[in-house]
């Protein structure tokens, strides 16, 4: 990997969700930002273009805004469902299907779809958050602060297909294992889950406990991701700023516990075409490189030594405490003091959104 290189732009607004708009056979130069904790919250289209101003000392491309759509509230999650569909949940306690209509010069973001109220507090009747979203298909998962799971279906304008009471405390993540099964993360860093097919009573088929190195205290689960080739690898990341992994086909105890950022991890998650690269991003704005490569050359913030040949045919994340001898971890960006609050990736390029109003590209990350 040649040196990182980290750009950034200003845009007067906190991010808290980006996502490069798919593209076929090419890189993509569009991407979707969310925004919250602003007077009035956004969802904007974003296109990259070459830098007017010809030097060296200038980034090649800069962003700029074709559109824009008022948000109820705080944006929540962005996640395509095609490659110009997006489902985007809302600190209102709904979701709402967006479609881009691409241009030569200015695309256009439409409105194609709101749900029903998904989440509210049956004390009160207000609406709750619905704090996280995860797509598999035509279907949508949705989990919020009122404990409640539903799934939702893009192709019957956002109609909800099952509705489950999952947890009696808030719910923080929520991942699609494969069409059927579905991980839902709390609070108080329980993981369930739940088989969204099952004609029962929507009782969770399995549970466990995330880690946390003060046993006396509970570790919340902030974020979930899984292996793309290994779906049945599965991992959290957690309140104190650790990774835990688990192999679904034996979930009653985790397979590996990896210490990571001193602050809560915001997101998780692996390149979109390398596997055996996985990327954290913490409240101390920080983004770190994971590589399941032996060594590493240049930046490496902890180095971690060969593995031993009777584990080379074996997924690194499940080696336990061998896992950290197969893994090189990089500091890609630290020290922002304001948090990384979420990432994506293609090819060599990585573009984070932040709370200190700013958009960063990394490039040279492969």
């Amino acid at each position: 990997m040649a040196d990182a290189k980290v750009n950034t732009f200003f845009i007067s607004e906190k991010i808290s969700k980006v996502r490069w708009v798919p593209e076929q056979l090419r890189e993509s130069e569009r991407f979707l930002t969310g925004s919250w904790d602003m007077p009035k919250n956004f969802l904007r289209i974003w296109r990259l273009h070459r830098n007017q101003y010809d030097g060296s000392e200038y980034n090649e491309f800069v962003p700029r805004c074709s559109d824009k759509l008022a948000m109820n509230g705080d944006v929540t999650g962005i996640e395509f469902v095609t490659d110009d569909t997006a489902v985007v949940s809302c600190s209102d306690g709904r979701v709402t299907l967006f479609r881009i209509k691409k241009a030569v010069e200015e695309d256009v973001l439409l409105k194609e779809a709101n749900s029903e109220l998904l989440h509210s507090f049956i004390a009160s009747g207000k609406c709750s958050s619905c704090s996280s979203i995860s797509v598999y298909g035509k279907d949508v998962a949705t989990v919020g602060e009122d404990g409640r799971l539903n799934i939702v279906d893009t192709q019957a304008h956002l109609a909800v297909r099952r509705s489950i009471e999952a947890d009696s405390c808030s719910l923080l993540s929520v991942l699609y294992v494969n069409p059927q099964e579905v991980l839902t993360a709390n609070r108080m860093g329980i993981i369930r889950m739940f088989d969204i097919r099952s004609s029962s009573d929507g009782s969770a088929t399995t549970a466990f406990m995330t880690s946390c190195e003060d046993e006396k205290r509970c570790n919340y689960v902030s974020c979930l991701t899984s292996h793309p080739t290994q779906p049945h690898v599965v991992m959290a990341g957690s309140e104190e700023g650790s990774i835990t992994v688990w192999d679904l086909r034996n979930p009653g105890y985790p397979a590996s516990y990896l210490s990571a950022h001193t602050s809560p991890i915001t997101d998780i998650g692996f390149h979109r075409s390398d596997p055996s690269k996985l990327f954290t991003t913490a409240e101390a704005g920080e983004l770190w490189l994971w590589a399941q490569h032996p060594t590493m050359s240049g930046g490496v913030h902890r180095a971690m030594e060969p593995s031993t040949t009777a584990t080379e045919n074996t997924n690194p994340w499940l080696n336990g405490e061998r896992a950290k001898n197969r893994i090189s971890v990089t500091a890609l960006m630290t020290d922002l003091r304001k948090a990384i609050n979420s990432f994506d990736t293609q090819s060599s390029k990585i573009i984070c959104g932040s709370d200190s109003e700013a958009i960063y590209f990394v490039d040279n990350v492969l």
